[in-house]
Parts: structure tokens; C-alpha cells; sequence
């Protein structure tokens, strides 16, 4: 059950107007200039590899990152600021731009408890942040599953279809009816972590360009 602290009703913020050339230039960051990924590997060694970076980043309970992202609906484009940290365990993610509808922070503890708070100062909360995220932005985020997408991991909860690469890393997750690509890593404290990815659903595809990784503490 959704619940408005405020008992206000839920804000739809006006869709935003993207040009041509702006969608273009947007498109660009997000898909960065990437190499080719490598072949999918289903090999003993692939799958361990995979097991054994999985267990160091689940080890870890604070991290942060920075990221762009591109959402397209039907015909329709946004665009956002992501900040997203995390302090042993509770996820803290601000939210800024036109998909964003004027921006806010979703705060998820570790109790399963989802708040939102708008820019204007509305307060939201429910038990589902998915739920929470569609029907206060009017947009569909999968919120619960990106904590671990974003990092290259899967969802302990949901049955799952996996491809990685000679060294551990996921190339292709298919998740609660999402479809996640990973097209560019980066060495982060000696973990690959990914810096590009694409999730699809339906006619939904949210692309995620990030530009900057914080394992641990600063």
C-alpha cells in the first residue's frame, strides 16, 4: 500500500519536450564509445570467476555512484541525474531532470521501508519501491531489481538467465521480465564494475551511463 505522509494526492509533473538534436546528443553520452564485448563464456572457470566478484561486492555495504539516464516510453524520451549511495545498507538515491518530473530522493532501509520525497516536499512510502517509483513519477523503474543490476548482480530472489565473459563478468541478465546488457566495464578497486548498461521491458528501455564509482568508504 502506497501512502502520502502528507495525504496529499500524487503530483504528475508535466512531460518534458525533447528536440530532435537534444535526444541525439543525449543518446551519444549514453552510449559512450564502448569496444565490443566479448563472447559469452559457459565455461567452469566463467561461472566462478562471476561467483567470486559477486561475493566481494555483496560483502560490501557502502558505495556510491554517479550516473545519466535515458528512459523511452512508447514516443516518448527523458533524461536524468542519478546519485545513489549507499551506507551499510540503506539506500539513498537522489533523482534530478525531466524524468525525474522536478527530481527527489527515494530512501530504501533496511526494514523494506520505500520514502520518496519530491522536490516540492511531498512524502510518499510504501513497502514496494517499484510500486512506490510508478506511481508517483507515472513511470515504470525497476527500483529493487537495479540494486543489484546496477552492479552486475543478481537478484537473489528471482529466477534468472545469465551470460558472462572468460573473466566473471555478467554480459546479459534476464530478470522479473527484464532484459540487462552490459556493454563497458571499468577496474574499480580491482573489480569490474559496469559503467554502460541497458535494461528492457516491453517498450520500455532505460539506459544508464555511469560516470563514477565508490566502493567502500572514501
Amino acid at each position: 500500500m502506497i501512502q502520502s505522509v502528507k495525504t496529499q494526492a500524487a503530483v504528475r509533473w508535466p512531460r518534458a519536450s525533447w528536440p530532435a538534436a537534444a535526444l541525439v546528443a543525449v543518446a551519444l553520452v549514453l552510449a559512450g564509445c564502448a569496444a565490443p564485448m566479448p563472447e559469452a563464456d559457459t565455461s567452469a572457470v566463467a561461472e566462478a570467476a562471476f561467483e567470486v566478484r559477486t561475493e566481494h561486492l555483496q560483502a560490501l555495504d557502502t558505495w556510491r555512484l554517479v550516473a545519466r539516464l535515458g528512459l523511452s516510453s512508447g514516443e516518448e524520451y527523458w533524461s536524468a541525474q542519478l546519485s545513489w549511495r549507499v551506507l551499510e545498507g540503506e539506500h539513498v538515491l537522489d533523482l534530478s531532470g525531466p524524468m525525474g518530473r522536478g527530481g527527489g530522493r527515494l530512501t530504501l532501509s533496511d526494514n523494506g521501508q520505500a520514502l520518496l520525497v519530491t522536490r516540492s516536499g511531498e512524502r510518499f512510502q510504501a513497502h514496494d519501491p517499484d510500486a512506490l517509483v510508478a506511481y508517483v513519477l507515472g513511470e515504470s523503474i525497476p527500483v529493487s531489481g537495479m540494486t543489484y543490476w546496477v552492479r552486475g548482480l543478481l537478484h537473489p530472489e528471482a529466477s534468472h538467465q545469465l551470460d558472462v565473459d572468460a573473466e566473471g563478468r555478467p554480459l546479459r541478465i534476464q530478470q522479473s521480465g527484464w532484459r540487462i546488457e552490459y556493454s563497458e566495464f571499468e577496474e574499480v578497486d580491482g573489480v569490474p564494475m559496469p559503467v554502460a548498461m541497458v535494461l528492457e521491458r516491453d517498450d520500455i528501455e532505460l539506459r544508464a551511463r555511469i560516470g563514477r564509482w565508490q566502493l567502500g568508504n572514501p
